[in-house]
């Protein structure tokens, strides 16, 4: 997903519950220091180097095969990780931590059987554990086993870590947490819980939650991110903005519900999703920004694409998700293209490339992201939310996509979510390559078509 990492399933930087054996104590929370220090820094490459001889010498040492197996992951390369966590799985056995976490590595090639297998012994060892039982519900949802995998991906609510000011602790505090109670004479707050790209993803779903809402006798009140909220009020009215706390502004909330549990109170099925585009943008901010677009374009006659190939460097996966701009060689060698970058305060694209960066001018969040999108020919996408927003808008995204990637990409190249992204998936962790050259050659096809037209 593209969960922030303050929200991440996992806790990212230390393995929880783990165990040390041999070695000596001081030594190894010294080396742990200086390797929480390098990998804070994200240099994945000096986490690696530290850690693998403290290893070869203390296999039993779970806590650095875990830092060590996160690193050589980070510079992909999930065998070797996965290489660690079995050494350390045989050096003390019957740590479910070791599991999910083997698990993790197991999945992250593509191997979703022996990963569910895995996942399942680290629950056999410690039922109540949420790490692995989120991760096998993700699993089971890019499976399409929804009937398990909503139901299980609940777990994510009962995590004990959570920050007093997470999003999911205040609203606990709201009101009680809706578990399908009759909703007669009363009122639901459905709130955002993760990232941007996921509040775009289930919005699609709010009108169907309200319906059964309003047919019960009740009312529903959708609390978004500030960001999110101008788009997404134009859709369902009875929106607010969730930084301003005011959740009693249509009524005192009787439940809340975050809004990634959406699917399972509607006890959602693959089937009963489609791919047609459920947003829009705002009419006359789609007019102004089809006019920039025009007016601050150095080729008007060009193809104007929308680009992001990086994303939020906290995010869990952003190492296997994000790219630099060398990777995308093959498509900047393209003539005839614009890029337009979707990120603000991203790195700046070279100068030397045609491009136009307007994101200085967004004033309302992503409905200035919605209107600048939808006068752009396209878009080409890392999986992050401007992924979304362009298919819930209906404008063609083609999306590039790390080896495993989000649960809702299933696991190959087809999905169910939107009528107008394409995937393009890499054959295998780290290597863009083969992604950005079928791009390429779609974006040189789509220019020739337009070339074409105008020649008619």
């Amino acid at each position: 997903m593209n969960k922030p990492f303050s929200q991440a399933t996992r806790a990212d930087i230390r393995l929880a519950g783990a165990t040390t054996l041999g070695g000596s104590a001081g030594n190894a929370a010294s080396l742990l220091q200086i390797v929480l220090e390098r990998r804070f820094a994200g240099d994945w490459e000096s986490v690696e180097r530290l850690c693998l001889p403290h290893f070869v010498h203390n296999p039993g040492d779970v806590e650095i095969a875990w830092q060590l197996a996160c690193a050589q992951w980070r510079r992909h390369d999930p065998v070797s990780a996965e290489r660690t966590m079995r050494i350390a799985d045989a050096a003390i056995p019957g740590n479910a931590n070791v599991a999910a976490a083997l698990a993790q590595f197991v999945a992250e090639q593509g191997r979703y059987g022996a990963a569910r297998r895995l996942y399942e012994r680290a629950l056999k060892l410690v039922p109540s554990a949420t790490t692995p039982a989120v991760d096998l519900a993700e699993l089971e949802l890019r499976k399409g086993d929804w009937h398990r995998g909503w139901a299980r991906y609940e777990a994510r609510l009962a995590r004990t870590d959570r920050a007093h000011n997470s999003v999911v602790s205040i609203m606990s505090r709201v009101a009680p947490r809706w578990n399908g109670q009759r909703l007669e004479g009363r009122t639901l707050l459905v709130f955002s819980e993760q990232g941007n790209g996921d509040d775009i993803q289930m919005m699609r779903f709010i009108p169907a939650l309200a319906a059964r809402v309003r047919d019960e006798g009740g009312q529903m009140v959708l609390a978004c991110r500030r960001s999110l909220h101008p788009l997404f009020a134009r859709h369902y009215q009875t929106c607010i903005e969730i930084e301003t706390g005011a959740y009693a502004l249509h009524g005192k909330p009787d439940y809340c519900l975050p809004m990634m549990s959406v699917p399972f109170a509607l006890r959602l099925k693959p089937g009963q999703v489609d791919g047609k585009r459920y947003l829009s943008a705002d009419s006359s901010r789609a007019a102004a920004w089809k006019s920039h677009v025009r007016e601050r374009t150095p080729r008007t006659e060009a193809l104007q694409i929308g680009l992001v190939w990086r994303g939020d460097p906290a995010h869990r996966r952003d190492a296997q998700r994000s790219m630099t701009l060398a990777q995308l060689a093959p498509i900047f060698a393209l003539p005839g293209v614009v890029f337009h970058p979707l990120t603000p305060a991203g790195p700046p694209l070279p100068a030397s490339l045609p491009h136009c960066d307007l994101t200085g001018d967004y004033r309302y969040g992503f409905d200035d992201v919605a209107a600048h999108v939808s006068a752009l020919d396209a878009v080409v996408t890392i999986d992050s939310a401007p992924l979304h927003l362009g298919g819930a808008l209906g404008v063609p995204v083609y999306a590039m996509l790390d080896h495993v990637s989000q649960w809702a990409w299933g696991t190959a190249e087809e999905q169910r979510w939107y009528d107008s992204v394409t995937l393009f998936r890499q054959p295998r962790p780290g290597d863009w390559r083969p992604v950005v050259e079928r791009i390429a050659a779609a974006l040189e096809s789509m220019n020739a078509m337009r070339e074409h037209a105008t020649r008619r």
